[in-house]
């Protein structure tokens, strides 16, 4: 069995993958989210489950969990707190790395503020996204780690690292988006000046081409020649639709933040296709037995006719159909999921450690 590489990039439109030139220089396939933000999404992905969007964990069977039942080492790093193991995004990992800072507990008076339009603003003015960047560990450190994860383990092996850069404000430091264009960006798009629009864009392609640059540094660390597969967890907003960046509250699916690349090295399949059928599809090239209980395709077998994107928040979903060149969207609907599931993780956000609340809170993943 061969070893298998999987790395997820935050936040990396369709249109913008040729900045990558490591990435671009393969094949890229045609991906569509089932989500539209971070944690639903890489939920859906590692479970094959439209399940996982609207509970934001990772229902079991995991692909981790079934690769190491193919007598696979399985190793994880991601440096996001929407991807902690209280989400189940541990469940099947020999070893897993979230890298969780538990400092600097929320308050809870904070929170409760931050549910209204108007104090929203107050909140992301005195806590942008900018605030907790220092205390997540690099990329390239988050790769280093990776690399010695994978090499100190015994074949055959299954890595997934992701990586968070490419996430607004694009990087730490003179890297990243200056606070104040962020700001702007976010409240008042319509306000931006040409130049702003030029940075903004320019430090998006320079995330994307560090990104390239740590992806090229793993595949080159590690000790095998494995099955590499990419993508990403959503695309980005930079005023197509009038928004900046993806803004999880405004459920939206349209192709900016729906259509991802996709790289499947190694494995002899066509797009368009689902981020649903990641799982079933690397699952069955390592050969795995693939769960009746996912949702996705076995690319090597099926061909995607149609996908399906869900874009929750809170107590409402936008629900987006396509068949690739049909759009059927149901904005700010109620949606119901009846699943014969009886193994699957459960959970709601009050039973989210305190601390985790905090730093989602400065990524604008919580309202």
């Amino acid at each position: 069995m061969d070893d298998i590489v999987f790395v997820t990039a935050d936040s990396v439109r369709r249109d913008y993958v040729s900045a990558m030139d490591h990435i671009s220089s393969r094949e890229i396939l045609d991906g569509r989210t089932a989500a539209q933000y971070t944690r639903p999404s890489l939920a859906s992905i590692h479970g094959s489950s439209l399940e996982s969007v609207l509970t934001g964990e990772v229902e079991r069977p995991t692909l981790a969990g079934v690769l190491g039942d193919a007598g696979y080492a399985t190793l994880g790093l991601s440096p996001n707190p929407n991807t902690n193991g209280v989400f189940g995004f541990d469940e099947g990992f020999d070893r897993y790395d979230s890298f969780l800072e538990p400092g600097n507990r929320g308050s809870g008076l904070r929170q409760y503020l931050a549910n209204f339009d108007l104090l929203r603003r107050v909140y992301y003015k005195f806590y942008p996204p900018h605030a907790k960047s220092d205390n997540r560990p690099s990329d390239r450190e988050v790769v280093e780690k990776g690399i010695e994860w994978f090499n100190a383990a015994e074949p055959p092996r299954f890595l997934w690292v992701h990586l968070m850069e490419t996430h607004r404000p694009y990087g730490q430091g003179d890297d990243a988006i200056s606070k104040e264009l962020d700001q702007k960006a976010f409240f008042k798009p319509n306000k931006l000046t040409d130049a702003e629009e030029r940075e903004i864009d320019a430090k998006y392609r320079n995330s994307l081409e560090r990104a390239d640059r740590n992806i090229r540094a793993l595949l080159e660390g590690i000790d095998s020649d494995p099955t590499f597969v990419f993508t990403a967890d959503h695309g980005e907003g930079f005023g197509d639709e009038g928004y900046y960046f993806h803004q999880p509250q405004l459920r939206r699916v349209d192709d900016c933040l729906v259509r991802v690349p996709v790289v499947f090295d190694g494995f002899d399949v066509e797009g368009p296709l689902s981020l649903l059928d990641l799982a079933p599809t690397i699952a069955s090239c390592a050969g795995a037995e693939v769960p009746d209980a996912w949702h996705g395709n076995d690319l090597t077998e099926t061909d995607t006719e149609y996908t399906i994107t869900i874009a929750p928040w809170h107590e409402q979903a936008t629900v987006l159909w396509q068949d690739f060149e049909h759009r059927l969207e149901s904005r700010d609907a109620d949606v119901t999921f009846e699943s014969s599931r009886t193994d699957g993780a459960t959970g709601v956000e009050g039973d989210v450690p305190e601390e985790l609340q905090d730093q989602l809170h400065d990524l604008g993943y919580m309202s």
